[in-house]
């Protein structure tokens, strides 16, 4: 799976496996009748995925273990949709993944199975609309009422973070961050304060902090490369070199995926150098702020080899004098 194209399974994936994460989206997200029935242990990630490769643009999944209280497990299946508009589809979806789900689980023991093990499915939603899918796929059966009762049923539970006001987005920082960002992929917003609040959850994460660097690199177009240097040196100054570099390689990796892209279409030489040519300008305005028309005219006429030897050159230039060979 490409880290460029999957961001926001990236992150959600990563942000779940941040202790103490999945416990409290869980804790926090569930009804709470259902909530008091789990001990206090943390849910165990299970192996295995079971999204149609087809639907992983717009679908991530992770499936959780907890334990009851009066004994047994309880299945939770996280599915993070993260398309910009609703789809009624995922009940249908949801339906084709249960069972697959179930068979995982007997391993096999199906010939003497005698009873199925609960698994709740749980729908995070982060797309710019208002949920209005129905939670039922009875509901949405269309039968006569004195029918519906003998026909099969899934529900889920939802959680749409659009609604939801940010400080409530989770009670635990990490989750917090992640989610705030997730929110607002997919929404206008005051991208810099809202970079600020979800850099500073995450301010004792490392690993955390990265990922958001990455998937804001990504996913936040808007933003430029100097508000993202601005807003890491504001939250976490100590941390502003090493994840620069980060973002510096990620906008590397898009650009070269653009110019592959480009490259099928219109040449690959071509392309590849487009590609190149505009990662090296974002690079460039991220270590040296902005550039005069000059500076861009000579970037985006030169050819790919040449790019390449700057785009080394970028990573640990102080200025563009170090990066073009220029006297100081």
């Amino acid at each position: 799976m490409s880290e460029v194209t999957h961001p926001h399974d990236r992150l959600f994936k990563g942000l779940l496996d941040q202790p103490g994460a999945a416990g409290a989206l869980l804790r926090e997200r569930l009804p709470p009748q259902v909530a008091a029935l789990l001990t206090d242990d943390p849910p165990e990630l299970m192996p295995g995925e079971y999204v149609d490769e087809a639907l992983r643009d717009s679908r991530s999944d992770r499936l959780y273990r907890a334990r009851l209280r009066a004994g047994g497990d309880l299945f939770f299946y996280v599915l993070l949709d993260h398309k910009s508009t609703p789809n009624a589809s995922i009940l249908l979806q949801i339906l084709g993944y249960l069972p697959r789900i179930w068979w995982s689980l007997v391993d096999g023991g199906a010939g003497t199975l005698r009873s199925l093990p609960p698994i709740l499915p749980l729908v995070v939603y982060h797309g710019a609309r208002p949920w209005t899918v129905s939670l039922s796929l009875r509901e949405v059966i269309n039968a006569p009422e004195g029918l519906k009762s003998y026909l099969p049923d899934v529900r889920y539970d939802l959680v749409d973070l659009g609604p939801i006001p940010d400080p409530n987005l989770s009670a635990y920082p990490p989750l917090r961050a992640g989610l705030l960002v997730l929110k607002y992929s997919h929404r206008d917003c005051d991208a810099e304060t809202v970079l600020v609040q979800a850099f500073t959850d995450a301010k004792d994460q490392p690993a955390l902090f990265s990922m958001l660097t990455v998937y804001t690199t990504v996913v936040y177009s808007n933003v430029a490369p100097a508000v993202l240097r601005h807003v890491i040196r504001t939250v976490k100054p100590e941390w502003e070199e090493t994840m620069i570099s980060i973002a510096a390689r990620e906008w590397m990796a898009e650009g070269w995926a653009k110019g592959k892209a480009e490259g099928r279409v219109e040449g690959e030489a071509k392309g590849l150098a487009e590609g190149k040519a505009e990662t090296l300008l974002l690079l460039l305005r991220l270590r040296c702020g902005p550039l005069s028309p000059e500076i861009e005219e000579r970037v985006r006429t030169a050819g790919g080899d040449q790019l390449d030897v700057w785009v080394r050159r970028v990573a640990h230039a102080d200025s563009l004098a170090d990066v073009f060979g220029l006297p100081h």
